[in-house]
């Protein structure tokens, strides 16, 4: 269920037409009867038959055989430029494209032959439907790659040419299909949701393969957002429209599988037994091990919802969590295996899997940002292609009637043009501004999101472990510094208020490890009111974090947070009497670097500037120092 995990194991759930590759076959077979084909090539038009049919039934020796025979032909006539040899050429290569990536799993292979067709294409009339399959095809390669980014861009070039050339929905309802699942998988939400909105529109005109992957699609995408009823409901339509159909079997219990997890999640053990038994009993006499092996994790699931923790210890054991390459079954198999353990209390077992799979999710989530920030690039870049283009045809079209009007009223037509010209160019740096801002808060989220999940993992850390020490925990302070850590993910600008109730509640679960050695004050100067200062989020709790870790959680040690007014800025200082520094630079710490890198970023775009820093203090230990201006610009924040 999730996304690299839909992509690759069920090529139904994501595609665009399971007929891409019917109708090339068909075009080429009806272009090899035509009047104006060389005569040697008449005899192809028998291996394209055959070609289609062992397509249907998923032959792939004897769809290679037919290929080859085609690949000889062409060898033979290679310096034939006449237009139906091209266009044979052209709609082969890109067959060939798809039984690389369809028959021998390929996608690279099939991403080579692809970019050959349309170029061979170039300059061909009559071949606009061609064209846009194979740059669907395209961007469907891209997506079982895992190049999220680059399927979403090719989706969309799709559709831009669908639309210059005047196609209708038929044709633009699987590619916004594409554009849509590219987004869901991306965890770009905000985009799906627009596109699958759009889609629901022409949910009556679509065809029932299109409806399937519409339902299917948009289930994933209300799961991914922990939307599970809305899930249900789409994964329930999926499944009655194949349900009686032979030929969509592998759709119909995919369907199950799924609903089998939307269950399991709304805790309704019942209605998910049936389902999983039946999915998974059909993918094992298919013998498709990465679907079996997500059926074992929903088992195992299941059991522990039933409460009967030997049958779910017993499908962990026969389904180790190794046999399987795919990120996304990873962390839904260590999701269940970590609360296996823990309901079984095995706890050093379930630290070790918690590691495991934080490593894990946080690879997919920067995997995740990196591409929505790409895909925004690229759509920054077609955008202004597009205006460049649409800019020059204005002025052609601009200069076209200002020849006429000049005959008449030149004065008047010389002001309109200036007019418009300036409107244009203030909508363009608009346009440009906007989009500047957009990738710049993806920069911040990227970088403020390394540091999150590893304070939350830390905390949950020390409970855990003093919990198996037999130590006392204090669970409400614990689950307010939580909270506000979650809270804090979304944050990029906080107040100093704010900010130092954090750090008290991060202190007091530190101060109960250390016992009696920690000694904590706040100074705070009368003309300070520190629910006025602004300041980076996390920035003070990255200090006091760093002090205790490296400079006072062996020896004990006093901790001091001052804060003083200093001209028009607040000065805030970190202080421990620890053992200082030693030879390693601070900036090494993950914490200070995020520090370093969410202030530069801010910097950029103030003329007052933030400045901080790390040093040794005398006699012995460490302070480090914050200076906010008072009158520092977050606005860029604002806009995330």
């Amino acid at each position: 269920m999730h996304h690299d995990f839909e992509n690759m194991v069920n090529p139904t759930k994501t595609k665009i037409r399971t007929g891409i590759m019917l109708v090339a076959l068909t075009s080429i077979a009806s272009l090899l009867s035509c009047d104006d084909t060389p005569t040697t090539a008449i005899p192809m038009q028998q291996t394209m038959d055959s070609l289609k049919m062992w397509y249907t039934q998923m032959e792939g020796d004897s769809m290679y055989a037919a290929s080859t025979r085609i690949a000889q032909f062409l060898e033979q006539h290679q310096d034939d430029m006449s237009e139906p040899v091209r266009r044979l050429r052209a709609e082969w290569l890109k067959a060939k494209g798809v039984y690389y990536t369809a028959i021998k799993g390929q996608p690279d292979s099939g991403l080579v032959y692809t970019e050959q067709a349309l170029a061979e294409m170039q300059g061909l009339k009559g071949m606009d439907e061609i064209r846009v399959l194979a740059m669907a095809n395209r961007a469907d390669f891209y997506r079982q790659l895992g190049q999220l980014d680059r399927s979403a861009d090719g989706y969309l070039q799709a559709m831009q040419t669908a639309d210059s050339t005047g196609m209708g929905d038929e044709m633009k309802i699987p590619l916004m299909l594409g554009i849509s699942t590219a987004y869901t998988f991306m965890g770009d939400y905000a985009n799906s949701q627009r596109w699958w909105q759009r889609l629901g529109t022409l949910l009556p005109t679509m065809q029932r393969g299109d409806q399937f992957i519409y339902y299917n699609n948009l289930g994933n995408d209300h799961y991914f957002q922990a939307q599970y009823q809305e899930a249900r409901d789409c994964f329930l339509k999926a499944a009655a429209l194949v349900k009686d159909d032979e030929a969509k079997l592998w759709d119909y219990y995919t369907s199950l599988g799924n609903l089998g997890e939307i269950y399991i999640c709304l805790e309704q053990a019942d209605s998910a037994r049936q389902i999983i038994s039946e999915a998974d009993s059909f993918f094992r006499r298919v013998n498709f091990p990465p679907l079996i092996y997500y059926m074992a994790t929903s088992s195992m699931k299941l059991k522990m919802l039933e409460g009967d923790i030997p049958a779910a210890q017993a499908i962990a054991a026969a389904s180790p969590k190794d046999d399987i390459s795919i990120p996304a079954a990873k962390v839904l198999r260590l999701q269940a295996l970590e609360q296996l353990m823990k309901k079984t209390g095995r706890w050093q077992e379930a630290t070790e899997i918690h590691d495991e799979l934080h490593q894990l999710t946080d690879s997919i989530q920067k995997k995740q940002s990196a591409m929505r920030m790409s895909t925004q690039l690229l759509q920054y870049k077609h955008d202004k292609q597009l205006m460049a283009q649409q800019q020059e045809i204005e002025q052609q079209q601009m200069s076209f009637h200002l020849a006429l009007a000049l005959l008449a009223i030149a004065l008047l037509i010389i002001v309109v043009t200036v007019v418009l010209y300036q409107l244009h160019r203030r909508r363009h740096r608009l346009q440009e501004i906007t989009t500047q801002q957009q990738i710049i808060v993806l920069r911040m989220e990227n970088i403020r999101n390394r540091i999150t999940p590893h304070f939350i993992y830390n905390a949950l850390s020390h409970e855990m472990l003093a919990q198996m020490d037999g130590k006392a925990v204090d669970l409400s302070a614990l689950t307010q510094l939580l909270r506000r850590g979650v809270d804090q993910a979304d944050m990029l600008e906080t107040t100093l208020s704010e900010e130092l109730r954090f750090v008290d509640y991060y202190v007091e679960i530190e101060g109960r490890q250390m016992g009696n050695k920690l000694h904590y004050e706040k100074v705070i100067a009368p003309d300070v009111a520190p629910e006025e200062v602004h300041l980076p989020a996390m920035t003070i709790q990255i200090f006091v974090e760093n002090a205790i870790k490296h400079g006072l959680q062996r020896q004990g040690g006093e901790l001091t947070i001052r804060v003083n007014r200093q001209g028009d800025s607040t000065l805030i200082e970190v202080i421990d009497n620890g053992k200082g520094l030693g030879n390693k630079s601070p900036m090494e710490h993950t914490g200070l670097k995020v520090v370093r890198q969410t202030i530069q970023i801010l910097n950029e775009h103030n003329h007052q500037q933030i400045t901080f820093g790390i040093a040794n203090w005398q006699p012995s230990g460490c302070r480090a120092w914050l200076l906010v201006p008072s009158e520092y610009n977050y606005s860029i924040i604002s806009q995330s």
